[in-house]
């Protein structure tokens, strides 16, 4: 797991206008939470975030800050608040990590190789794009590769069948699908008359 260092500062307002004021000044507001039920209110440079936040999610950060209550912390990211329509970050949840105590992560899932099955026609669909375990801070992947190449038409990898690194363990239920090939859509062809009743049908509607 990637580790880098991160300024946050304390912040002591709260609420939409406070929060809408501070990202205009290029903040972000964000909340860190911890396994003791402490929580602490501060901020973060939405430059500096989002650059981070383009490289992976499963990354550990060691917080700077010239706060005492914050500095020297480690957090990882916890959950991202974006807006619907403009994709920026709106909040970060992040989530101290408790020394010497394992956490609960998503990572990516990455996958390799051509399936079988695509090659005979079959779709390949990924269902699942990340994996929650459970581990040590300095054993968390930045992903889990899984490889796909031997699946057929029909075929189907779920999380209990991927092979994670020594000291990571699964949090979630291993009965979830992950990717499967299914089989190449049907084309139904239309006889001419149905072709021509499609048309009839079509200059039949009124036009606004």
């Amino acid at each position: 797991m990637e580790t880098l260092s991160i300024t946050l500062e304390k912040r002591d307002g709260a609420g939409k206008n406070y929060a809408k004021e501070l990202r205009k000044s290029g903040k972000i507001p964000v909340v860190l939470y911890s396994s003791k039920n402490e929580n602490y209110l501060a901020m973060v440079s939405s430059k500096e975030i989002t650059k981070n936040i383009k490289k992976s999610k499963a990354i550990l950060y060691n917080i700077e800050s010239s706060d005492s209550t914050l500095n020297g912390k480690r957090v990882f990211i916890k959950d991202i608040d974006k807006c619907p329509i403009t994709d920026k970050i709106l909040h970060i949840d992040f989530y101290i990590v408790p020394d010497k105590e394992m956490i609960k992560i998503e990572i990516p899932i990455k996958l390799k190789g051509k399936p079988v099955g695509v090659s005979k026609g079959g779709i390949l669909e990924q269902e699942k794009h990340e994996i929650t375990i459970k581990t040590f801070p300095e054993n968390v992947p930045d992903f889990i590769e899984v490889d796909v190449s031997s699946l057929d038409i029909g075929d189907a990898i779920h999380l209990g069948d991927i092979t994670l690194p020594q000291g990571v363990n699964l949090a979630e239920s291993p009965s979830i699908t992950v990717v499967t090939v299914v089989p190449p859509k049907e084309v139904v062809e239309l006889t001419e008359e149905e072709k021509k009743a499609q048309l009839e049908a079509s200059l039949a509607e009124p036009k606004e």
